[in-house]
């Protein structure tokens, strides 16, 4: 890496740092060329709301940027903003309906996790889709959007992608996630069963036959509020949004949106003060194999973040952190800018895509990639006997 690219990347981690409370101020003031290419750097990475929370610390300092780009760092923000009320607003609504069917949900990753985020900047993370878990397998929850007239525009062994707003992309998860490990994938799903009260945020009796609004939500905003919607709990979300990031990291790409979606959930997890907090996590991680990349995503966020070593559940691991470090950089969020995921489109381009990505990971995660072959078929099996 040339001496000017590294400083850039400190440039940026300190961005960050500043916006998350963990430094004060950056080592120097960037030219306008630099602040345009933390700029860029921030929307790559999905984090230009966090980013933009750091610019009035900053600009009290003296550390200002330029008027042009303030005004477009404002712009992009303010869309953020504007993103996360909608997206809320919708998390509502759609949990009301399933509620008032008789169906026990909840909101997962994205809107679930921005709870766990600071209140200065909850409505700054960047929005994406709004995934959704509904207990009751796929037939049920596939009826349920039948029923309702909802058009169902794809469908796979874990998710479907439902047409309910325009501007609001819906994935309604029957199964919560994945691993491509077929006999992963099957204790996982045995995992996710045991943990079902922890998924749906409370004991599942309570959440059944019950008006949403009139109902004790939990994790709503880190309290109990009767206006908001049902999470899983932080402890599941422990194990889950680590799991998220590893098998994006794996088959797509993963940016700092996500990252800085786990230090939140670590911070609100050290923030309960509960010895054993993460013990299920650790356990769940050890089971699946995931510790190597646990580890080196403690070293990331000691990095980049500055995360106290307290809050975390892992020894950090600097040799694989650096690995996974590089990875993040190249790609930004959900590998979007690393040329080796780029293709023209078409399912078995992006199997071939994916697999040639994954050449170069086959050597720190060998058990996880060599299986992304036999799940494509094994997957293509599944939906010829199954229907919608």
């Amino acid at each position: 890496m040339s001496i000017g690219r590294s400083k850039m990347r400190m440039l940026f981690f300190e961005l960050l740092q500043v916006a998350l409370g963990q430094r004060e101020m950056l080592c120097r003031i960037p030219s306008d060329k630099e602040w345009a290419e933390l700029f860029e750097t921030s929307l790559k990475q999905a984090v230009a709301g966090i980013a933009f929370a750091a610019i009035d610390k900053l600009s009290a300092q003296g550390q200002k940027l330029s008027t042009d780009l303030l005004y477009d760092w404002i712009v992009a923000s303010e869309q953020i903003r504007q993103g996360n009320k909608r997206l809320d607003k919708c998390c509502k609504q759609l949990q009301r309906k399933l509620n008032e069917a008789g169906l026990a949900s909840s909101v997962l990753k994205g809107q679930g996790v921005a709870t766990y985020y600071d209140v200065n900047l909850r409505e700054l993370r960047q929005v994406g889709d709004i995934d959704i878990y509904v207990d009751g397998g796929r037939e049920k929850a596939l009826a349920w959007a039948k029923k309702e007239g909802i058009t169902v525009r794809s469908w796979d062994y874990k998710h479907a992608h439902l047409d309910i707003w325009q501007d609001v992309t819906v994935e309604m998860h029957y199964r919560v996630e994945v691993m491509l490990n077929l006999w992963k994938n099957r204790a996982l799903q045995i995992w996710f069963k045991t943990h079902k009260e922890e998924l749906l945020g409370q004991d599942t009796k309570k959440l059944k036959n019950r008006e949403l609004e009139n109902s004790v939500i939990l994790n709503t905003y880190g309290t109990n509020q009767t206006d908001g919607f049902v999470t899983p709990t932080v402890e599941f979300n422990a194990f889950y949004i680590l799991l998220h990031i590893y098998r994006h990291f794996l088959y797509e790409g993963v940016g700092f949106r996500q990252i800085v979606d786990y230090y939140f959930t670590l911070k609100t997890i050290a923030g309960k003060n509960k010895e054993n907090t993460t013990d299920s996590a650790k356990e769940a991680v050890r089971r699946f194999g995931m510790e190597k990349f646990a580890k080196g995503l403690m070293w990331v966020m000691q990095e980049s973040l500055r995360m106290p070593r307290e809050w975390m559940p892992w020894e950090p691991d600097k040799k694989e952190g650096e690995y996974i470090l590089e990875q993040v950089i190249a790609g930004g969020n959900f590998g979007r800018y690393d040329q080796r995921l780029q293709h023209g489109g078409g399912k078995w381009n992006t199997v071939k895509a994916v697999c040639r990505h994954n050449l170069h990971i086959m050597s720190h995660y060998p058990s996880d990639v060599v299986w992304a072959p036999a799940w494509f078929v094994w997957h293509k099996c599944w939906k010829l006997t199954h229907s919608l």
